[in-house]
């Protein structure tokens, strides 16, 4: 009689190499029942990778690729290019519970590793707004713009997208120009200082608009552009004293 576990490597470990061993295995008995608090039936497939997913435990406080804080490797580079070492990315997870999946919308959890790194909480939360704030309307589906646009495309035989004259097209080409901006804005704000790696937000077309990446310097080698207010890492990552300051004792000295 065979054992029911995690033997299979195939059901342990997951596709994602950031993700390793795979914590949902022995909690998934496969149940399509609902959910309680009238959320609805449960996503009846183990390899769904939504993060929003209804079966995930909730693992924002243990330290991992899943983390908030954790400095992913940068998929936005070259292997062999310097950024790849020198700089890691912050993920930041749609939030499905906003408009589900009728617009990319993000998360407002403020990862704190973005502070040494440059990006403030205000000035994180108003990326948020804005970005939010812009791709609702842009991706809803009901608006009257959008309706006239599927018309237009209807009736030219879709010449009208493909000219990229739809409201969806020119509002995002306006929101790509808006991170360029931000990303020379932080770059001023850095300064000319060598060795300062300014942050910046990865198009949202590269991602897809599955997540928000920020692409700061990587903690462990790279300096950052402000001294840290707070933690910089997540719980099982403290913080650790810049071994580039004296103490005053042998200062004195």
């Amino acid at each position: 009689m065979s054992q029911m576990g995690n033997d299979d490597p195939a059901r342990s470990f997951s596709k994602d190499l950031e993700r390793g061993p795979s914590v949902l295995g022995h909690r998934h008995n496969g149940s399509n029942a609902s959910l309680p608090g009238g959320i609805g039936s449960a996503i009846s497939s183990s390899d769904s990778s939504i993060l929003g997913d209804p079966d995930q435990p909730d693992l924002g406080e243990e330290w991992g690729p899943q983390h908030p804080c954790y400095p992913h490797l940068n998929p936005h580079v070259p292997l062999n290019s310097p950024e790849y070492t020198s700089t890691r990315i912050i993920r930041i997870r749609r939030d499905w519970l906003i408009e589900g999946d009728l617009a990319p919308t993000f998360s407002n959890l403020y990862p704190e590793i973005l502070d040494p790194a440059g990006v403030s909480e205000q000035e994180f939360r108003r990326v948020i707004e804005k970005l939010n704030g812009e791709l609702i309307p842009i991706f809803n589906p009901y608006s009257w713009r959008n309706i006239l646009d599927g018309v237009l495309g209807l009736i030219t035989g879709w010449v009208w997208d493909d000219l990229g004259l739809t409201y969806a097209k020119t509002r995002l080409r306006s929101l790509e120009s808006w991170i360029d901006k931000w990303n020379i804005d932080m770059e001023k704000a850095a300064g000319s200082e060598e060795g300062i790696i300014a942050p910046r937000i990865v198009s949202l077309r590269r991602t897809g608009y599955m997540n928000l990446d920020f692409q700061i310097p990587d903690p462990e080698i790279a300096p950052a552009t402000s001294e840290p207010s707070g933690s910089r890492s997540g719980p099982n990552m403290p913080a650790e004293p810049n071994p580039t300051v004296l103490p005053e004792s042998r200062i004195e000295a």
